[in-house]
């Protein structure tokens, strides 16, 4: 019989719990045992390390991983539904990005030769790697968040603005092809083909033109397509649209 002990000296979490259920999942005998700050794991025949390395992966990599980036998003200067966005979307960042075969054999090396693991040092010190994609997975996920909240700012401005603007045009037709291409029409039937024009320009166009009717075609194919989306939101109920 192998024993381990098994101790976190920061993480408030259920440690036999998460090791009971990780445990559970192998084909091995086993016992566990709670002690102050973790837990004595107890294997029997087979190959010991390999299958505690096989727990401690998920504990390491899942379980712990989720209250790491918990902690990342929470010191973030956010409201609490943009972390919750945050953690959401780092958690699937994170996971795409794992590399289980790198941890499980630095794990497996260890518990060959330790048979005390400290969940904390153990992923400072030797899962540096793993910490550094987990912090930026929660940087790009915010950035995501503080771009979309700003960008809804902008657009809130355009709509306040369009709404105290004296329109200059009557009604306004405005197609989006399915090649990036957009073609204005006006009462009158005078066109405007772009080619290469930003969904930003256009939109910028179409606010200082301020249309009191705008009947957008839209053939993307994209139902949330970034410049019919823009449109809907800064005219509201002057927009007619067909897709």
């Amino acid at each position: 019989m192998v024993v381990y002990e098994i101790l976190t000296f920061e993480y408030d979490i259920p440690l036999l719990k998460l090791l009971n259920r990780r445990m559970s999942e192998l084909d091995c005998a086993y016992a566990l045992e709670e002690i102050s700050d973790g837990a004595v794991l107890k294997i029997q025949g087979g190959e010991p390390a390999q299958a505690a390395a096989e727990a401690l992966l998920s504990v390491l990599g899942r379980d712990l991983r989720y209250f790491a980036l918990a902690e990342y998003a929470d010191s973030l200067p956010l409201t609490l539904s943009e972390k919750q966005t945050v953690l959401k979307d780092a958690l699937k960042a994170a996971s795409r990005s794992e590399e289980s075969t790198v941890l499980r054999e630095k794990l497996t090396d260890y518990l060959s030769r330790h048979r005390t693991l400290v969940l904390e040092g153990f992923l400072r010190f030797r899962m540096q790697e793993f910490l550094m994609l987990w912090e930026l997975a929660v940087e790009q996920a915010a950035a995501r968040v503080l771009m979309h909240k700003e960008y809804g700012e902008l657009i809130d401005t355009l709509k306040r603005f369009v709404e105290g603007r004296v329109s200059r045009v009557g009604s306004l037709s405005v197609c989006i092809h399915a090649d990036g291409t957009i073609t204005l029409s006006d009462d009158n039937d005078v066109r405007i083909e772009y080619v290469d024009c930003a969904p930003d320009g256009i939109l910028n166009l179409l606010v200082n033109m301020a249309p009191v009717r705008l009947t957008v075609y839209d053939l993307s194919g994209n139902e949330k397509n970034r410049l019919t989306e823009a449109i809907l939101k800064v005219f509201g109920d002057r927009v007619k649209l067909y897709r």
